[in-house]
């Protein structure tokens, strides 16, 4: 499933930590058409290059681009430094 939500906190020692959450499907909702969009353009460049034997290379990219953002959901990234702690969670 694609990541629905970007939750990043920022703690400092002695400060107040802050949390910032972005709901993802919103970008969703605006890529998704994007792309259905760019569909024709991708086939079109595909049967310039049949010839070039890259159509496959040209074809497989949304493929690609789905199953890597697929692959988001559930990623956990947490980066401390001295005093300063960032955590970024893909949901």
């Amino acid at each position: 499933m694609i990541p629905l939500l970007f939750r990043m906190k920022v703690e400092q020692s002695e400060k107040r930590p802050i949390r910032l959450f972005l709901p993802l499907f919103l970008i969703w909702l605006v890529f998704i058409p994007l792309v259905i969009g760019a569909s024709p353009l991708i086939l079109l460049a595909a049967l310039v290059m049949r010839r070039k034997w890259r159509a496959r290379l040209v074809l497989s990219i949304y493929p690609i681009l789905f199953s890597s953002l697929w692959a988001l959901s559930g990623l956990t990234v947490q980066v401390e430094k001295d005093d300063k702690t960032i955590s970024i969670v893909l949901i």
